[in-house]
């Protein structure tokens, strides 16, 4: 018995002065090398943000920058057979573009009757220019938004569909710019249109870690970019959260929506996840890169699963070993020796 409670006291010693000695650094390097990793990969998700959102942004000032140019020489010509040549102009001279319109307001042209909008719009290689089909534009988000705000803006993406006339065959978003006489009279719209599934590869692209997406919101929150193609438009980050449970994706909605820039650790589609968000120009959208926080810090979980046990390893074999050399030493043959 009282050998049996020296050994206790001599292995509680030896294990005492391992652990002060080897495995409490070891465990402050493990913690620090988990906090410095994850500090990297925050880096390199932000870098990856950035370098997107630059992407995006030279795409859309690019366009606008395209716009504009085209705003100057249609003031200054506003008859039909030239607006026409110059939709068609902005089309041909910049491969971002999907289509561009020049719509005037009622009766601009009397003797074309009521409605007037030239319109030119790119179909895999070739590019189609028609003076549309009658219709109720001056009601559109591309037109009455520009109208309302009487500054140039973009319109969140929409489906282009006009029953009897050319259209867009597939989702766009639109940068109107406002036209108006010298005697600042409003005459109309200059709208000029990107293909949202082309903008969407551009985010798409950015993908860092395994499993890690982009997605990019509008103005209320619907989702411009998303994996999943049949929530796009018309659902928004907000459907289906409950307010209760779900606080963190309402919070990261809120901060997206007013255009804040930062990360925050959400909860989304059941994984936790650290998620990356920034706004792009003055458009209203925002861009957001998810990253499954399991993706981060993989290689520091599976060095986890590798030190832990190895650690209980090695402790039961000091601790064998430790009693062995106990009782050899403290054995009456050793000590009749």
């Amino acid at each position: 018995m009282a050998m049996t409670k020296s050994w206790f006291r001599f292995n509680s010693i030896t294990l005492l002065i391992v652990f002060i000695a080897f495995v409490a650094p070891l465990g402050y390097l493990f913690i620090y090398s988990r906090q410095m990793l994850k500090r990297e990969a925050i880096k390199r998700a932000e870098s990856v943000l950035d370098n997107t959102t630059l992407r995006v942004a030279g795409y859309l000032i690019e366009v606008e920058t395209a716009t504009r140019n085209m705003q100057l020489q249609v003031l200054d010509n506003m008859q039909p057979e030239a607006l026409l040549a110059y939709s068609r102009q902005v089309v041909e001279q910049n491969p971002n573009v999907n289509g561009c319109s020049v719509t005037t307001e009622p009766d601009y042209f009397p003797h074309l009757g009521r409605y007037f909008s030239a319109y030119s719009v790119r179909e895999g290689d070739s590019i189609s220019t028609v003076r549309e089909a009658e219709y109720e534009y001056f009601d559109k988000v591309w037109y009455k938004n520009c109208r309302d705000a009487k500054k140039a803006v973009w319109v969140d993406p929409y489906d282009d569909f006009n029953a009897g006339t050319l259209y867009a065959s597939e989702m766009i978003a639109s940068y109107s710019v406002p036209l108006y006489k010298p005697d600042s009279t409003f005459i109309g719209i200059l709208s000029t249109d990107i293909s949202l599934p082309r903008f969407s590869k551009i985010i798409a692209s950015a993908t860092p870690y395994e499993d890690s997406y982009c997605i990019m919101t509008g103005k209320n929150g619907n989702y411009l970019v998303y994996p999943d193609s049949d929530r796009l438009l018309y659902h928004t980050i907000f459907d289906g959260v409950n307010s209760r449970l779900q606080s963190d994706v309402i919070s990261l909605g809120h901060a997206m929506v007013d255009g804040e820039e930062g990360n925050m650790l959400v909860e989304m589609e059941g994984r936790q996840c650290l998620v990356f968000y920034q706004p792009v120009l003055e458009t209203g959208w925002s861009i957001a890169l998810v990253c499954p926080e399991e993706s981060i810090l993989g290689s520091y979980n599976r060095l986890g699963y590798f030190f832990i046990p190895l650690l209980v390893v090695g402790l039961l074999l000091l601790i064998f070993f430790n009693r062995r050399a106990y009782h050899a030493v403290n054995s009456p043959a050793s000590k009749a020796a």
